[in-house]
Protein backbone atom coordinates (compact mmCIF):
# COMPACT_ATOMS: atom_id res chain seq x y z
CA UNK A 1 0.00 0.00 0.00
CA UNK A 2 1.11 3.47 -0.74
CA UNK A 3 3.02 5.63 1.99
CA UNK A 4 1.38 8.84 3.01
CA UNK A 5 4.23 10.80 0.77
CA UNK A 6 3.64 8.79 -1.87
CA UNK A 7 -0.19 10.15 -2.68
CA UNK A 8 -0.76 12.74 -5.41
CA UNK A 9 -3.61 15.03 -5.97
CA UNK A 10 -5.26 14.48 -9.06
CA UNK A 11 -8.21 16.46 -8.47
CA UNK A 12 -9.88 19.26 -6.05
CA UNK A 13 -13.61 20.64 -6.43
CA UNK A 14 -15.61 22.33 -4.37
CA UNK A 15 -18.19 20.21 -1.80
CA UNK A 16 -21.23 22.17 -3.20
CA UNK A 17 -19.98 21.09 -6.97
CA UNK A 18 -18.49 17.50 -6.55
CA UNK A 19 -20.47 14.59 -6.99
CA UNK A 20 -18.80 12.14 -4.31
CA UNK A 21 -19.95 9.18 -5.91
CA UNK A 22 -18.85 10.02 -9.81
CA UNK A 23 -15.53 11.11 -8.85
CA UNK A 24 -15.01 7.74 -7.19
CA UNK A 25 -16.13 6.12 -10.36
CA UNK A 26 -14.45 8.07 -12.67
CA UNK A 27 -10.75 7.56 -10.67
CA UNK A 28 -11.44 3.69 -9.93
CA UNK A 29 -11.86 3.23 -13.60
CA UNK A 30 -8.67 5.20 -14.40
CA UNK A 31 -6.96 2.71 -12.16
CA UNK A 32 -9.09 -0.63 -13.49
CA UNK A 33 -7.54 1.07 -17.04
CA UNK A 34 -4.40 0.58 -16.24
CA UNK A 35 -4.30 -2.74 -14.41
CA UNK A 36 -4.10 -1.12 -11.01
CA UNK A 37 -6.11 -2.25 -7.79
CA UNK A 38 -8.10 0.45 -7.02
CA UNK A 39 -8.52 0.34 -3.18
CA UNK A 40 -4.91 0.45 -3.20
CA UNK A 41 -4.64 3.63 -5.73
CA UNK A 42 -7.04 5.78 -5.19
CA UNK A 43 -8.65 7.34 -2.29
CA UNK A 44 -10.64 10.67 -1.40
CA UNK A 45 -11.07 13.29 1.49
CA UNK A 46 -12.56 15.96 2.18
CA UNK A 47 -11.20 19.16 3.72
CA UNK A 48 -12.00 22.87 3.77
CA UNK A 49 -14.90 22.58 1.85
CA UNK A 50 -13.27 20.55 -0.60
CA UNK A 51 -13.57 17.02 -2.07
CA UNK A 52 -10.07 15.61 -3.23
CA UNK A 53 -9.48 12.73 -4.69
CA UNK A 54 -5.63 11.58 -4.11
CA UNK A 55 -4.16 8.68 -6.73
CA UNK A 56 -0.51 6.78 -5.81
CA UNK A 57 2.30 7.84 -7.21
CA UNK A 58 2.51 4.50 -9.93
CA UNK A 59 -1.18 5.52 -10.99
CA UNK A 60 -0.26 9.45 -11.14
CA UNK A 61 2.86 8.26 -13.38
CA UNK A 62 1.20 6.49 -15.64
CA UNK A 63 -1.04 9.31 -16.71
CA UNK A 64 0.79 12.61 -15.22
CA UNK A 65 4.35 12.17 -16.84
CA UNK A 66 7.48 11.44 -14.75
Amino acid sequence: MAEKEDWVMAESIPVAEADPKALMTKWTNVADDVALIPALNVRMRSEAGMIIIEVSRELFDTFGGY
